[in-house]
């Protein structure tokens, strides 16, 4: 069963008629939200999902943005570690997924690649924190990564971080898509961000992360080539 209609969701089709399987990927989408319905929207979802699949393993979409100190407290992250509680207290079997900045082509206004490409396509200002970092993974990562957990079920019942082994400033972002595109960004540098780590040991073994197309410069320039021809 896959609950959801994004990109995430879409990527997990495969899932939708398993019985055995929840791939929860519904919900509140942008990290800034801070209206009260959209969570309680949200939270109401889950816990009629929990109740209609009881018995099954439940794959829940959280975020790897609970790690990033200037994050901490925001209504968006407690949103979604209070989901991760009740998701541990109430499913028979749970992975709970932290993913990072998922990449899988344009569609979510909210993610920072959909939103950068956007603004310098539109040739529109925007401002970048200069001290902040950001991490990008391709949404056929996640699935690898994911699909292999639910496979093995001597890793259930955990949290699981997935994100890329390196991260990047949005400074550097914004200039692989200034090549990219062949089109100059209207930007101003202002001094905000933390750059902050995201362990990936967990799942060191399916990213295989000696791999060196994980750099930085090669990862980056290959989603652009796969989702912004």
């Amino acid at each position: 069963m896959v609950v959801g209609k994004g990109m995430i969701a879409s990527r997990f089709s495969t899932f939708r008629n398993r019985d055995d399987v929840v791939i929860f990927a519904s919900g509140v989408s942008n990290s800034k939200e801070t209206r009260p319905e959209p969570f309680a929207r949200e939270r109401q979802l889950v816990e009629d999902t929990l109740a209609q699949c009881s018995g099954s393993l439940f794959v829940y979409f959280s975020t790897a943005s609970i790690d990033d100190p200037t994050e901490q407290g925001s209504p968006y992250v407690l949103h979604k570690l209070a989901l991760e509680r009740l998701i541990a207290d109430r499913a028979t079997n749970h992975l709970l997924v932290r993913a990072s900045n998922v990449v899988g082509g344009p569609g979510n206004p909210h993610t920072i690649l959909n939103f950068f490409v956007d603004r310098i396509r539109r040739h529109e200002p925007f401002t970048i924190w200069q001290h902040a970092s950001r991490n990008l993974i391709d949404i056929d990562d996640v699935y690898r990564v994911v699909t292999y957990f639910i496979g093995e079920p001597s890793t259930w019942n955990q949290t699981i971080l997935v994100a890329n082994p390196h991260s990047v400033s949005p400074l550097d972002l914004v200039q692989a898509i200034e090549v990219h595109t062949g089109q100059q960004a209207q930007y101003e540098l202002v001094d905000r961000g933390v750059p902050f780590a995201l362990s990936v040991d967990t799942i060191s073994d399916q990213l295989d992360v000696s791999n060196s197309n994980w750099q930085p410069e090669r990862y980056v320039a290959h989603l652009l080539k796969k989702y912004y021809a």
